[in-house]
C-alpha cells in the first residue's frame, strides 16, 4: 500500500523544501493541493517542480474554477515539461480573491488530461453518490474524503486513494471550518491498518501540524520494518 504525504504550498521556498525533504525517506509520492480554501499562495505546479528536484513523485493539483479553457491547457502544459505525470483535477473552493470563471467542468478536464497522457485523478466524497460519480468522470484514480468505514469500498474498483485526515489540538480549529472528516492519532494508525490490502495506497493530511504528520510517517515506517 503507497503512502502518500499532503503537502501543503507555500510561498517560503526554504521552508517548502524542508519539509519535502524531512518526508522523502517515509513516503512513494507526495499530494499537492492548490490554494487550499481557495486563498492564493504559491501554485502546485511549482511545489511539484521542487519535489521533483528531490526525487520524490508529485500528485499536482489543478483548480478549475480559476480558469478557462486556455489557462487550463497552458497549465497542463506546464505540468508536462516539468515532468510531472500525476495530476489531479477539481473545481476547487470559491476563490478568496476575485470571481470564479467555472468554464471546464471536470468531465472536460479529466478527458483532456487523459489525452495528454497524465495518470489523471479527481475527488471523490464518500458523503455524496460517490459511486455514479466514479462512472461519469472515468478517471485514473480518484482522492477520496470522508472514508469513515472500510465498508464504503466494497465494490468500487481498486483506483480509491482515501484522505486519513488527522486531528490534533494544534488544528482542531482549522478542520472544523473545513468541515472535513478527521480522526485523532490513534484511530488513524488503525483505520490505516485496515485498509492495507483493500485500496491501492492513502493520503495523510494533517493540516496545520506538520510535526504530527511527521510522528504518524515514522510509526507507519517502523511498523513496515
Amino acid at each position: 500500500m503507497e503512502i502518500i504525504a499532503e503537502i501543503t504550498p507555500l510561498r517560503d521556498r526554504d521552508k517548502v523544501l524542508r519539509k519535502l525533504e524531512s518526508i522523502k525517506p517515509y513516503v512513494e509520492k507526495v499530494d499537492i493541493p492548490e490554494s487550499p480554501g481557495g486563498k492564493p499562495t504559491a501554485h502546485s505546479l511549482a511545489v511539484g517542480a521542487l519535489a521533483k528536484q528531490l526525487g520524490l513523485e508529485p500528485i499536482v493539483h489543478i483548480r478549475l474554477l480559476d480558469v478557462n479553457k486556455t489557462g487550463f491547457k497552458s497549465l497542463l502544459g506546464g505540468a508536462y515539461i516539468l515532468g510531472v505525470r500525476y495530476v489531479v483535477v477539481l473545481q476547487g473552493d470559491p476563490p478568496a480573491e476575485g470571481e470564479p470563471v467555472g468554464e471546464v467542468t471536470t468531465e472536460e478536464a479529466v478527458a483532456e488530461a487523459k489525452k495528454m497522457g497524465f495518470v489523471t485523478g479527481a475527488l471523490l466524497s464518500f458523503r455524496r453518490d460517490y459511486i455514479e460519480r466514479i462512472r461519469r468522470l472515468g478517471a485514473d484514480f480518484y482522492l477520496a474524503l470522508h472514508l469513515t468505514d472500510v465498508k464504503q469500498l466494497e465494490g468500487l474498483p481498486p483506483i480509491i486513494y482515501p484522505y486519513i485526515m488527522i486531528k490534533t489540538g494544534n488544528n482542531i480549529a482549522l478542520l472544523e471550518r473545513l468541515r472535513q472528516t478527521a480522526v485523532e492519532l490513534p484511530q488513524a494508525l488503525g483505520l490505516i491498518e485496515k485498509l492495507r490490502g483493500v485500496v491501492p495506497g492513502i493520503v495523510l493530511s494533517v493540516p496545520g501540524d506538520f510535526e504530527t504528520l511527521l510522528q504518524i510517517l515514522r510509526k507507519i515506517k517502523t511498523c513496515r520494518s
